[in-house]
């Protein structure tokens, strides 16, 4: 089986908004729920948890009422945490109530991701089968400087090595326990959820993925996917 952990517990505090920016709209539409609806029609995804705060469970439960919608794949909703790993770490345990095998597949994706294709979900979970774990990705389009403390360029890196990452990221569910809890028991703080998985010694693959997949973080963003949602429906 294959499960998808969505964490909805950003605060957004780059996004200036006042409250958790998967709550803000695209086209009339939460962002949250563009995201949702993509691992609910995906087939390859069997169930899906939201990890998500107290507070935004219930706003998030008001919303469906209100607009009449449902995801018959959503089973269980965890609590957020502190940071992004704990949060992601709180789905992975709360997803033992669905009694994985080690061998299942666990994607870990941002809600604020709204644009991820079938395609790559599908891919990302083909990739982890084969090498243990994968992410999603594209390759960076502009020069990238290494820089000091005073910002004096010490560097240009070699572009062509050179990949910007994004979710889905995935693993092998036997994988992802020994990894988040290595991290829990090393106090270490990724910046991603693969990361862990390198901390034991396994290298994910890279999915490549379109460039529309952004994690929407900032006000900027927001602008930019309504121009893609624009696009892609127009």
């Amino acid at each position: 089986m294959n499960f998808a952990i969505i964490g909805a517990g950003g605060k957004g505090r780059r996004m200036e908004a006042g409250m958790n920016k998967a709550f803000l709209e695209i086209a009339g539409k939460e962002i949250i729920l563009h995201t949702l609806e993509k691992f609910e029609k995906c087939r390859e995804i069997n169930a899906i948890l939201l990890v998500i705060s107290e507070q935004d469970k219930k706003f998030f439960e008001e919303i469906l009422r209100a607009k009449n919608i449902s995801f018959s794949k959503l089973k269980l909703f965890a609590q957020s945490g502190e940071e992004r790993q704990h949060s992601m770490h709180n789905g992975l345990n709360k997803l033992k109530e669905l009694n994985p095998k080690n061998s299942d597949i666990v994607l870990f994706h941002n809600a604020c991701n709204p644009f991820i294709e079938e395609k790559t979900i599908n891919e990302c979970i083909k990739a982890a089968q084969e090498f243990e774990a994968s992410v999603a990705g594209f390759p960076v389009k502009d020069t990238i400087r290494k820089v000091n403390g005073e910002l004096i360029s010490v560097e240009t890196l070699n572009r062509k090595e050179l990949w910007a990452m994004q979710t889905p990221q995935a693993m092998k569910y036997e994988l992802a326990v020994k990894a988040f809890e290595k991290a829990q028991k090393d106090n270490f703080l990724g910046t991603d959820d693969v990361q862990l998985c390198e901390r034991l010694g396994v290298k994910p693959k890279i999915v490549q993925c379109s460039y529309d997949n952004i994690k929407i973080t900032t006000p900027e963003d927001l602008e930019l996917a309504e121009m893609i949602l624009k696009r892609n429906l127009g």
